[in-house]
């Protein structure tokens, strides 16, 4: 019924809420020793892989299309060290990416909403 926008900003909204949760996770953890921040890689893998379109098969003999969905990783940077005790952590960078997560997932959410609105307009037969 829905449209591939309901499924791609769902996917969308759920990488901004694994975000927010794991610079939050990071942000309790800036004090913690030997702690190494978290990050969420999506966009670097779905730009790696090689997105094809879904291929209808009229026949069994036809060829199956590739995997179009990308799940997003939670990653550990373990190439920095932000202090002695070995916690890479910094805190400004990671309110900053908060932050602008947040912003993220407000505009993911309004546009999800817009799309509902269109789907009830046509349902209700309103303009």
């Amino acid at each position: 019924m829905f449209n591939s926008n309901f499924y791609t900003l769902k996917q969308a909204m759920d990488v901004a809420l694994l975000r927010q949760n794991v610079h939050s996770l990071n942000i309790a953890n800036v004090s913690t020793p030997g702690y190494k921040r978290k990050y969420v890689a999506f966009e670097e893998l779905l730009k790696e892989s090689e997105m094809k379109l879904k291929l209808s098969k009229t026949n069994e003999k036809h060829l199956i299309g590739s995997k179009s969905v990308v799940e997003p990783r939670v990653l550990v940077d373990n190439t920095t060290t932000m202090r002695n005790d070995g916690n890479n952590v910094d805190i400004d960078y990671e309110m900053v990416q908060l932050v602008k997560n947040g912003l993220r997932y407000q505009v993911l959410t309004r546009l999800m909403s817009l799309n509902i609105d269109r789907y009830n307009a046509v349902l209700r037969g309103v303009r």
